[in-house]
């Protein structure tokens, strides 16, 4: 197996990363889906908006993760692309701790969904942290009409779309924020949330910030 401890020397199997190539201004977002003897093969990673990234051999990125004691990261090669469409990577230095703050928030469009009831509201997400979520959902001609807003605290269910994940979790509805068109702007927590769905979100959200900060948008941190 790959030298060194899983999680703290590299990332572990399945382990949810933010990948930036090299000389990148655009951080990527992808996961461990084996570790070889002397290699990582990890999805091909997408961009923000969900594309995929094309695979060069030779460059040269650098991998960031959650571990047990906090953020980490560590540089690799791309050697390979799997005949399962991952890409092969070799570890190319040791693993440093990256300082941050707990439950940091950053502006990531997503596509959401929330319901209750018999009622559905499609939208996107404004911001997101492992905690909760700001989105703005489309206009429904008969909520706060024909049917009531649910109540504050009330548990919504919520699905995320995280591109290569689809995260199906329960929410509970924190604020509705008025606005001047039709749309419903809500914040809502994350109710017992899988440790595997925080991980894979703190990926979106790390992601998310380093390409704020290659954007010169030095008030997100």
């Amino acid at each position: 197996m790959v030298a060194g401890t899983p999680n703290i020397d590299h990332p572990a199997g399945a382990t949810a990363l933010s990948v930036l190539p090299l000389g990148s201004d655009e951080a990527l977002t992808s996961r461990v889906r084996r570790v070889g003897d002397s290699h990582l093969f990890i999805s091909q990673p997408r961009t923000p908006t969900g594309d995929t990234a094309g695979f060069v051999a030779g460059d040269m990125i650098e991998m960031s993760w959650q571990s047990d004691d906090g953020l980490r990261s560590v540089t690799a090669d791309a050697v390979a692309l799997a005949s399962d469409g991952t890409w092969k990577v070799r570890l190319t230095g040791p693993a440093n701790r990256i300082q941050r703050r707990d439950a940091v928030r950053a502006p990531i469009g997503l596509p959401v969904l929330v319901s209750w009831d018999s009622v559905s509201l499609t939208g996107s997400t404004v911001d997101l942290s492992e905690g909760g979520l700001l989105a703005v959902f489309r206009p429904h001609g008969d909520l706060g009409v024909g049917v009531p807003f649910p109540k504050r605290g009330r548990t919504l269910t919520l699905q995320l779309d995280l591109y290569s994940d689809l995260l199906l979790t329960e929410v509970a509805l924190i604020r509705r924020r008025p606005r001047q068109d039709a749309l419903h702007e809500w914040s809502l927590r994350f109710l017992a949330l899988p440790e595997p769905s925080a991980d894979l979100i703190r990926s979106h959200v790390f992601t998310a910030l380093r390409n704020a900060r290659a954007r010169g948008l030095a008030a997100l941190y």
